[in-house]
């Protein structure tokens, strides 16, 4: 377990705002919420931001890592004692933000029966798809245009010099 820049022990639940026995998705979720939030180029006028932003993320891939999450965990009961498992569990807020920006803690659902993908989650993959199709589509309309192009193009005019199985327009001339 790491202490953070003032001293205070590292808690990656309490960073992500999550519970300890939050689910992988779970804990996706929350990062993606928080580093929507508070990335760097999300809010250029906080100098902390980018602190905020790399705590954010080592308690993402501490979290993910069913290994490293399992050591930590153990390392927690450890500090915690033989009481922990009495203890009220911490919180499971965004200790990140204080004052008045800071939003109403949000009530968690018991996961439903399978676990499905979140809905901003698809709904990005779906808007990726939509613009593929589109693209896909456009380069196809250009590449039968350009076909049909080529193939209605007139011959060139028939000359003099032209051999005699080319394909050519002959000209009027005059009687």
């Amino acid at each position: 377990m790491s202490a953070g820049a003032r001293g205070v022990p590292f808690d990656a639940y309490a960073v992500l705002g999550v519970s300890p026995s939050a689910t992988s998705d779970e804990i996706h979720h929350a990062y993606r919420m928080l580093a929507r939030r508070i990335h760097p180029d999300a809010d250029r006028t906080d100098p902390l931001a980018a602190a905020r932003f790399a705590q954010i993320a080592e308690a993402y891939d501490l979290l993910v890592d069913v290994d490293r999450r399992r050591s930590y965990d153990l390392g927690r009961a450890v500090v915690a004692g033989p009481r922990a498992a009495r203890v009220a569990p911490g919180p499971t807020g965004n200790t990140a933000v204080r004052g008045p920006a800071a939003r109403p803690p949000v009530r968690r659902r018991e996961p439903a029966v399978a676990s499905r993908p979140r809905r901003e989650d698809t709904h990005d993959e779906f808007r990726l798809l939509v613009f593929l199709a589109k693209v896909v589509v456009g380069v196809v309309i250009v590449i039968v245009l350009a076909a049909l192009l080529l193939a209605f193009r007139p011959p060139p005019p028939c000359r003099a010099d032209t051999p005699v199985n080319a394909p050519c327009t002959p000209t009027a001339t005059p009687p």
